[in-house]
């Protein structure tokens, strides 16, 4: 149950939901968090923020349910069936002037930022954490739609809206694989910082319509080596910072640059920046190429053997909670199928379902919208079908109904 209680009435152990006001007067880094202990409690209090909301279901409750909310619960229409979880988390989230705000003054930050490293003037890197807290506010709240919304970019803000798009999706993935806070606070700064060195890079090159030549290829090399050089000259740059600047185009197989570095000579943040970075370029319009869609992007980087670290990628795909094009997945009917591309909300893919669990049987083929039946996970098409599933899969895709029975699974098998 959420309610809405003045900051002064907030206890240890109250689990705080949201908060009411800006980013700049909250004062954690964090949105919502159970109170612990007094000291936590009078840095709320003693905040700009007058109202919070808290959820009794993951901490303590109020004594007395304040009026306001007494009257909001006796005025309540009646109670509807709760959406699936993901649903749920799509639609809470701000609307989308709360996010164009958001982003218009992360971007107005960036653009500072890499306008002061263009004239050669030391960064002010104390003004990137604003920043950064303001994106994991947005994001907490509804990742989903923030991620969307970064990836509509024009060509002339290409780069500052990659940064902040690179930033929040690598806070997401440090948050999901459960990195202390301020580490997650330091690898969003890094994200924003990590093309900074394409200040150095021309224009007639970062925005040309065509392939890159070889000469221009190895000038674009250089942005890693730049942008990490512009950094060291601020004594406060983290050591993250610095490290995913020069190495987020490092690949685990050596193939990279601009140090070739190899396997676990490649950190664990720089190999959350290359996954990031990546995603995020190859779903972006650019003029060079038309954008991958969400499912074709992470199918063509699972296929990138030696590329990134697959342990991260998997988690990086769990997390963003969007299906590889083709992936086997088990619909809440209890249907197998594999995604299509062609949905316009990439977290309720069109599926093409031809097995049904349960029964152990083939059905057949039917182009299923998730919106009505959502996907729950994704399944292992080599152990459903061991030695048949590359057939099945390229059958499947081209729309042949499959008649042989597979080998038999227990229902809940993986």
């Amino acid at each position: 149950m959420l309610i809405r209680v003045a900051t002064r009435e907030v206890q240890v152990g109250m689990y705080v939901d949201a908060m009411e006001g800006a980013w700049i007067d909250n004062p954690f880094w964090r949105r919502s968090f159970l109170i612990k202990t007094e000291a936590e409690l009078d840095r709320l209090r003693s905040s700009a923020i007058q109202h919070v909301t808290i959820d009794t279901t993951k901490g303590r409750g109020v004594t007395v349910i304040p009026e306001a909310e007494r009257r909001r619960q006796v005025e309540a229409p009646a109670v509807i069936a709760p959406l699936p979880v993901e649903r749920r988390k799509r639609r809470s989230g701000p609307q989308p002037d709360d996010l164009t705000q958001t982003i218009d003054r992360s971007k107005e930050h960036v653009i500072a930022m890499f306008q002061e490293a263009r004239l050669g003037r030391a960064i002010d890197l104390e003004a990137v954490t604003p920043v950064v807290d303001d994106i994991s506010v947005a994001l907490q709240r509804d990742r989903a739609a923030f991620v969307k919304v970064t990836r509509l970019k024009m060509n002339n803000e290409y780069t500052y809206l990659h940064s902040i798009a690179v930033c929040a999706l690598m806070v997401d993935l440090a948050l999901h694989l459960g990195l202390p806070e301020a580490e997650v606070r330091e690898i969003g700064a890094a994200g924003l910082l990590h093309d900074i060195g394409k200040v150095a890079t021309p224009t007639t090159i970062l925005d040309k319509a065509g392939q890159l030549g070889q000469d221009e290829w190895l000038v674009m090399r250089r942005h890693p080596s730049e942008g990490h050089a512009m950094l060291r000259k601020d004594a406060t740059a983290s050591r993250i910072a610095l490290d995913v600047c020069l190495h987020h185009h490092e690949r685990l197989d050596g193939s990279g640059y601009p140090e070739r570095l190899k396997g676990d000579q490649i950190s664990l943040h720089a190999r959350i920046a290359a996954i990031c970075d990546v995603y995020d370029a190859v779903t972006s319009v650019r003029p060079y190429k038309r954008p991958w869609s969400p499912h074709e992007a992470l199918a063509r980087m699972l296929e990138w053997e030696g590329h990134f670290d697959p342990d991260l990628l998997d988690a990086f795909i769990v997390n963003l909670g969007i299906q590889p094009l083709h992936a086997l997945v088990r619909l809440n009917s209890n249907r197998l199928g594999i995604v299509l591309d062609g949905s316009a909300d990439p977290y309720a893919p069109l599926v093409r379902t031809f097995y049904h669990v349960p029964d152990s049987r083939f059905l057949g083929i039917e182009d299923v919208d998730t919106t009505q039946d959502p996907v729950l996970r994704r399944e292992r098409g080599d152990y459903w079908f061991p030695d048949r599933w590359p057939a099945l899969l390229a059958d499947v895709q081209a729309g042949i109904q499959p008649h042989e029975a597979p080998l038999l699974r227990a229902a809940g098998g993986r």
